[in-house]
């Protein structure tokens, strides 16, 4: 079977991707943004996802500043249009549901505070308490964190739950004063996955369709919580999947859910590929437009399975429907040079570190790129700027050793360098690579003992091989 996409048709995507990114209204740049390369997205799901991520019916300084002056009814009632447009308008679907995503779905102190403005200003608004417990849930996601259970302390469990309470308490309040208040549903069942309840999550699921059976919030976090990491099963995961499908002609929404149907983010990133498997999995999996959380899932497996086009390509749509993922950002950025994108890479180095200053992976990416473009002296600044704001990472000890001992023959750096890895991680061969390389160039003694303790440490290592037979060829005299 031939590749998805020619060389051709990729470097195209890239051109139009980067382009597109100079668009500074968000929605615009979603709708402008190329689709990946070789697969024949619905401009009607893109369409329908670009507006669900940016494009809230109300904006989020508008409701804040009703909130402030004392017009919260006036919130209630613009918020009431949206939801009967919802409700009674094919091109209005999720109009409501996304609102609340981008306006209310914050764990901030500030956003808490205007949550319960909002609240004693309109006492009887089902928007009000609706808004009040999504934020309650983001607050109660931000306390948990993202690790695996077993790292996460008990007191952060303990903390979740008393948000959790005020989270079900306020959501619960806000269908029992209006059952059409849709993004309360959706609320109900993060917060449901969030205690692995999943009678709550049933419950609100049923009613929450019977108010609106295409509503995209609510398949979608099924979905999620039916996942095989929260206890769920692919059937049960592929079984919603059909049930939202009967409605995808009412919503096209539906459709994202489509690239879930083999088990989700665990599937793609467990997968056994190689080269030829990785783009089925990208022709098949993707055959349509996929949520953020399926993209960022591509672009990690893609990368870890060094398959750097793909991830690119992954990490690109990542950007344009959530330009608020840095991480991903900056991977794509680490993935330029390799593609002979090194202007691209240095362009977005320069933007990361104007945009997030403390972060030492910028300079690590700006840094990447200057030494692609063979400007060692500031690739060597921005690697010291980054091991001064993480002096641990040893990725950049690595690179900055690299550069050290095969650009600048800066010996005494490397040499530093070297035994600092060493120290820190005795199991990572490169520390051991870089002491080799100046005992044989400088020359330096002990070459022979490194290398006889590389291969005592590496050599029944399958996977080091190539790196054994690397120190070996430096242990052998040159001609």
């Amino acid at each position: 079977m031939p590749p998805p996409f020619t060389e051709a048709q990729f470097n195209q995507f890239l051109v139009a991707a980067r382009k597109a990114e100079t668009v500074a209204d968000l929605l615009q740049r979603c709708l402008a943004y190329p689709n990946p390369p070789g697969l024949d997205w619905s401009e009607a799901v893109t369409t329908a996802y670009c507006h669900y991520q940016f494009d809230p019916m109300v904006k989020p300084d508008e409701a804040r500043r009703l909130i402030l002056t004392g017009h919260a009814a006036k919130l209630d009632a613009r918020l009431a249009d949206v939801m009967r447009a919802q409700l009674s308008k094919p091109d209005a679907q999720g109009a409501l549901d996304r609102t609340y995503m981008i306006d209310f779905k914050d764990g901030s102190e500030a956003t808490r505070a205007l949550m319960d403005a909002w609240k004693r200003q309109s006492p009887t608004s089902a928007f009000a308490w609706a808004a009040s417990g999504t934020a309650y849930v983001q607050m109660a996601q931000q306390v948990r964190g993202s690790d695996y259970a077993k790292k996460t302390p008990q007191s952060s469990f303990e903390s979740m739950g008393r948000l959790l309470e005020r989270a079900r308490a306020d959501l619960d309040k806000a269908v029992e004063l209006d059952p059409q208040v849709t993004p309360a549903y959706g609320a109900m069942i993060y917060a449901a996955a969030l205690e692995s309840d999943g009678a709550y999550a049933v419950n609100a699921a049923k009613r929450g369709l019977a108010v609106d059976p295409a509503n995209y919030t609510i398949y979608a976090r099924l979905v999620w919580m039916a996942q095989p990491k929260w206890g769920g099963t692919v059937q049960e995961m592929q079984g919603i999947i059909a049930g939202a499908q009967r409605h995808a002609k009412e919503n096209p929404l539906l459709r994202l859910l489509l690239s879930e149907n083999s088990g989700g983010e665990s599937y793609v990133e467990n997968c056994d590929c190689n080269p030829i498997t990785e783009m089925d999995l990208y022709r098949n999996v993707y055959a349509e437009a996929a949520p953020v959380s399926m993209l960022m899932s591509g672009g990690w497996a893609a990368k870890n399975r060094s398959s750097t086009a793909l991830s690119v390509i992954y990490r690109s749509e990542v950007i344009r429907f959530d330009p608020s993922k840095i991480d991903h950002r900056e991977g794509r950025a680490f993935d330029l040079p390799p593609l002979g994108q090194s202007d691209w890479a240095l362009a977005e180095g320069n933007a990361l570190v104007a945009l997030v200053p403390q972060d030492e992976n910028a300079f690590d990416v700006r840094g990447l790129a200057y030494e692609a473009r063979g400007d060692v002296d500031h690739a060597e600044q921005d690697y010291a700027e980054a091991l001064r704001l993480n002096p641990d990472d040893t990725w950049t000890l690595v690179e900055l050793g690299n550069l050290y001992v095969h650009s600048t023959r800066n010996w005494d750096g490397g040499w530093a360098i070297a035994n600092r890895l060493i120290q820190m991680s005795p199991d990572n061969p490169q520390g051991w690579l870089l002491r080799a390389s100046i005992q044989k160039d400088e020359p330096r003694d002990g070459l022979n003992q490194t290398i006889s303790d590389f291969v005592a440490r590496f050599g029944n290592d399958p996977s080091q091989q190539a790196l054994v037979a690397q120190m070996q060829a430096i242990g052998k005299p040159s001609r």
